[in-house]
């Protein structure tokens, strides 16, 4: 009913894209607006310690979502692009959603028979009940990813919003109730999984409806040799964005690693800002290369994706010490200080998605992979020399550096592949005003009113993008011709 009420409003004044993003973004405001309600009663009622261990599982959680997702999402995004009608693109997805369910029966079961080796090799000691729950959410991340996917691409952003809504206040309402329970840890471990599984269920009756899902006449090859590298190559990303944590688990402990937790979360909303864009860009961008005036619209699109990054990114270092300060003890505190350099590692991450399209045109997953993993061998090498003598702010260093390396390979790579005519003078200027307002607000503002510069940053940075043309719609040459404009 909600998402129906919103369809007619936005139908009146968006249009079509415009209308998935409105979608996305309210989803997102609303899960998140539910995460950060759960950020003070988590940190109520888990200890620092606990909390770490959290974190500790929480990366096992996200090589668990590479290994269960085998890059399905990706790949479905991928050949739903090059074929030709809906017919073949149904078809298309019926059988990856097949290989999804096939994937998940495997791996869950070796996942639960394996639970208490598992628990033996993560440092911050879980017990086998912990990762046999982390395995129940996990033996979703497929089915969820395939058929949330092809939701995106055929435009449905009003079913997205509605189950994701769902599946965030049923994942809230049972943690809560668990942790005033006295459950801790496991209680919020059980919640995800229920919540999960409730969605997945959800997630397939709607797709099934539309695709059916097929076994026979798998092209089983091509799959592999397109998902199987990009497999790899998210298991190399996994080194940039949670490794750091079994690093300091040993380094640091438990208790620092839940301060450094808690900074991260909110470092985090920085993807988060971008993920409206992102959901609605990323299946399609494929299908919008190969149109008329692909390669310049794909590039100005990309830019807007990038102005919004940086926006993103004063945002929440601006914003995210205020949070950390009204919403959790005082014992996470010193999180305030962790905050801006984690947006930054993010604002760069997103960026990297961004100009990597070019290194997804070949048949295979080789070029991601081959990026991924130098990016992968520079952060692990980078945490193995400065994580023991400066933990957290070694971790923060080595990302950084990692992340700004791997996507400039990233760029020069794809564009290798695909030349795109990014605006980068104009992105540049931008992102000096982004640079400059926000350094200047922590150097003259208290850390607790550093909130306030924001008010001036932001709009700055909006305001220069809009005046560079950055954030206008793109228009191809003919149109410019006829209106009278230079192309």
């Amino acid at each position: 009913m909600l998402s129906r009420l919103i369809a007619r409003a936005s139908r009146l004044w968006t249009p079509g894209p415009l209308r998935e993003s409105l979608f996305y973004a309210l989803g997102l405001i609303a899960t998140r607006a539910v995460s950060l309600v759960m950020l003070p009663v988590n940190t109520h009622f888990l200890s620092v310690s606990e909390y770490g261990r959290l974190e500790v599982l929480l990366a096992l959680a996200d090589v668990g979502a590479v290994v269960f997702g085998l890059a399905l999402p990706t790949t479905l995004s991928r050949f739903v692009g090059t074929a030709e009608g809906w017919d073949k693109r149904r078809e298309v997805c019926a059988h990856i959603y097949a290989v999804s369910i096939l994937t998940t029966v495997v791996l869950a079961a070796l996942g639960f028979l394996g639970a208490g080796e598992i628990a033996r090799l993560l440092p911050g000691n879980p017990d086998a009940t912990e990762v046999r729950l982390l395995v129940v959410t996990l033996s979703m991340e497929g089915i969820l990813g395939v058929g949330l996917t092809w939701m995106r691409i055929r435009g449905q952003a009003g079913l997205f919003f509605s189950v994701s809504l769902v599946r965030a206040l049923l994942f809230a309402s049972l943690s809560a109730t668990l942790l005033v329970s006295g459950f801790g840890l496991k209680g919020v471990l059980a919640a995800g999984a229920v919540a999960a599984v409730a969605q997945g269920a959800a997630v397939s009756v709607i797709v099934l409806r539309e695709t059916g899902v097929r076994v026979r006449g798998i092209d089983w090859w091509p799959l592999t040799l397109f998902s199987g590298p990009l497999l790899l190559s998210a298991l190399a990303m996994f080194a940039l964005g949670s490794l750091d944590r079994w690093f300091l688990a040993d380094a640091v402990g438990t208790a620092e690693l839940g301060i450094y937790g808690v900074a991260v979360r909110l470092g985090a909303m920085t993807a988060v800002l971008l993920q409206p864009f992102h959901m609605w860009w990323f299946p399609k961008r494929f299908i919008v290369l190969y149109e008329p005036h692909g390669v310049p619209r794909s590039a100005h699109v990309v830019g807007i994706g990038l102005v919004i990054i940086i926006a993103a990114a004063v945002a929440v270092s601006l914003g995210g010490p205020l949070v950390v300060q009204l919403l959790t003890p005082a014992a996470y505190h010193p999180a305030i200080y962790f905050i801006p350099w984690i947006a930054v590692i993010y604002a760069v991450q997103e960026t990297s998605s961004l100009l990597e399209l070019g290194s997804y045109l070949r048949k295979d997953g080789f070029i991601p992979l081959a990026t991924n993993a130098f990016g992968a061998v520079v952060v692990v090498t980078l945490y193995w020399l400065l994580i023991p003598r400066h933990g957290v702010e070694g971790a923060i260093a080595a990302t950084l550096v990692a992340q700004v390396a791997r996507t400039i390979v990233v760029h020069l790579v794809s564009q290798y592949y695909k030349r795109l005519p990014y605006a980068f003078g104009r992105l540049g200027l931008v992102l000096g005003v982004a640079a400059l307002t926000t350094g200047a607000s922590f150097l003259l503002l208290p850390t607790y009113w550093v909130f306030i510069g924001g008010f001036i940053a932001l709009p700055a940075t909006v305001g220069s993008a809009y005046v560079l043309g950055l954030l206008s719609p793109y228009r191809p040459p003919a149109e410019d011709e006829a209106a009278g404009e230079p192309v």
